[in-house]
């Protein structure tokens, strides 16, 4: 949730569909990449990164750099939505939801070849949730007043107690990039699959493979398997399809629905709709009190009869078909259909949920 907003609970959203990601040489390269290893994956970036700092993203360029960079305590699966170990083995929410205590795996290094511990990740809790850091991912584990406590109980085990129960506490985790307590921002050691090698501002961020990086596949060899991602930053979106026609680019990491029938036309073996997304469209009113807003408007804001009449007004189906081209769908809550934790094909989960409610 936006910091300073409330979230308008009446507005039922458009959600997004998941266009898949258009992809020229990414096939092959990856099967090159996995029986002999290198090579370079290009692809583009739609803005320039706001920051290289992970615990201050909160733009698109940004956080894609930090998904392939950071080393995360636990990662969401984009596929099944399930929550995996990384850096910890395992981890234990207490039932009243403040606690969480990790068990961290041992013999990991950062891209530095510093030893990766428990101290490390006190360390980068204690950063996040600093309240002169102003950071949307802590704010998302900010649940009451009071400070977060963090404990290493031994190198490999840590306990971080909430003043207040924070929901989906495990699963927030997927965002928070460890870091070292023993390098700078400028040195910026990781724990992903890749590290920051070169930054030329308006033009290009290149990543390089991480020497120490801790995965290995079902064979026993080293991951990644590529050498480096080129990231060019590129806004222009004719430019970017131009290039990706040419084989300059493997492929589009975010594809509008134009461009999409664009190619589904003309290369339909490059494109596939895979169904709603997890991204949504969401309406927003300021509420705050401080806000810079005449106060006649901030009643209307705060209105439920207002906000309700806005969202009949807005007719979904209509925008799913024109701005869309078809894909995108209504949404009938602030959650898409994609979200396999609120939608569920099993009616016994469904009912224990529901009655929980």
């Amino acid at each position: 949730m936006k910091r300073h907003q409330r979230m308008w609970g009446e507005m039922r959203k458009t959600c997004r569909r998941a266009i898949a990601v258009a992809v020229l040489c990414l096939g092959s390269l990856t099967g090159r990449a996995v029986a002999q290893g290198g090579g370079e994956l290009k692809f583009c970036l739609r803005m320039e990164p706001k920051t290289f700092d992970p615990l201050k993203v909160e733009d698109e360029a940004s956080a894609a750099i930090r998904y392939l960079t950071g080393g995360v305590l636990l990662r969401v699966n984009r596929q099944t939505q399930e929550l995996e170990p990384e850096l910890a083995q395992s981890w234990k929410v207490s039932k009243d939801g403040r606690q969480i205590t990790f068990r961290l795996r041992s013999g990991i290094s950062f891209s530095d070849g510093t030893p990766f511990s428990a101290q490390d990740v006190a360390y980068t809790v204690q950063q996040l949730m600093d309240p002169t850091l102003h950071s949307a991912t802590g704010d998302a584990f900010r649940s009451g007043a009071g400070n977060v406590e963090t404990k290493a109980i031994s190198p490999t085990q840590i306990a971080i107690t909430f003043p207040a129960p924070v929901a989906g506490l495990d699963r927030l985790f997927d965002q928070v990039a460890i870091l070292s307590e023993h390098s700078s921002l400028r040195e910026m050691a990781v724990l992903g699959p890749f590290m920051l090698a070169d930054y030329n501002p308006g033009a290009t961020v290149l990543l390089k493979r991480n020497p120490n990086y801790w995965k290995r596949d079902e064979q026993g060899r080293k991951l990644p398997y590529l050498d480096s991602i080129r990231l060019d930053i590129q806004a222009n979106r004719d430019v970017e399809m131009l290039r990706f026609r040419r084989g300059e680019l493997d492929l589009i990491n975010s594809l509008d629905s134009e461009y999409f029938d664009k190619l589904a036309t003309t290369s339909p073996q490059l494109v596939h709709d895979a169904g709603p997304s997890l991204d949504s469209e969401q309406l927003w009113f300021n509420e705050v009190a401080k806000a810079p807003i005449p106060a006649y408007k901030k009643n209307w804001f705060r209105s439920a009869n207002f906000r309700r009449a806005i969202s009949e007004t807005i007719n979904r189906d209509d925008l799913s078909r024109v701005v869309y081209h078809g894909h995108a769908q209504p949404a009938v809550g602030p959650f898409s259909p994609a979200n396999k934790f609120w939608f569920t094909t099993n009616s016994n989960l469904r009912h224990t949920v529901l009655m929980r409610l």
